[in-house]
């Protein structure tokens, strides 16, 4: 069995779809800790001025000590409304259902389950937290594979600079190269084509 492994962006970049639709299974990576100015909480798009802009969700003072899944987003009211004005002015999309919910990785699974439906793609999808499986970095990712069946583990490109690859003995690992057009968020990519028509 194929599987990739990624932590839950929020509306990813188009290179992450294509790595999982060479895959058949997309693990979760939500079991590691939240990365501040990542694109755990945010990702790009380019506005109708040109400009480039970040949409961004922002999460609770203590996310960097907390597993990804454990992330809240603010309390504060107002951050929705904006971020969704800030969307609704550049991109030709609804995304309200998105942003409900008190959790940064329900909102972002809602996101990444939008692009995939979008794209008509069918994988399953596991998250590592449920697996029961520990380790760092290499390891951790190796025993996550293992746990699910893996014969192949579809990385993406870094992970030639990272992998420890004694991990893997038994397990083949290919490295997937996106070809992209651009780095925008999904939200971007998915969504222009309309304003064509």
């Amino acid at each position: 069995m194929r599987v990739t492994i990624h932590q839950p962006e929020h509306f990813p970049y188009m290179g992450l779809f294509q790595k999982v639709a060479a895959a058949e299974t997309f693990v979760i990576l939500d079991n590691v800790n939240f990365r501040k100015n990542y694109f755990q909480n945010r990702n790009k798009i380019p506005l109708k001025n040109g400009e480039d802009a970040w949409i961004t969700v922002p999460v609770e003072k203590k996310a960097t000590s907390k597993h990804i899944k454990d992330v809240q987003v603010s309390q504060d009211p107002t951050w929705k409304r904006k971020l969704l004005a800030k969307i609704h002015q550049n991109l030709p999309v609804d995304v309200e259902e998105i942003y409900e919910g008190d959790m940064l990785i329900d909102i972002n699974m809602k996101s990444i389950r939008w692009g995939m439906d979008k794209l008509k793609m069918t994988q399953k999808i596991l998250f590592a937290s449920e697996l029961g499986v520990e380790g760092h970095k290499s390891e951790l990712l190796a025993n996550i594979l293992r746990a699910v069946g893996a014969t192949t583990y579809i990385s993406g490109p870094s992970g030639k600079d990272y992998l420890e690859m004694y991990f893997f003995e038994g397990i083949d690992v290919e490295f997937f190269e996106p070809k992209v057009d651009n780095y925008y968020s999904c939200l971007y990519n998915l969504t222009k084509e309309k304003e064509c028509h």
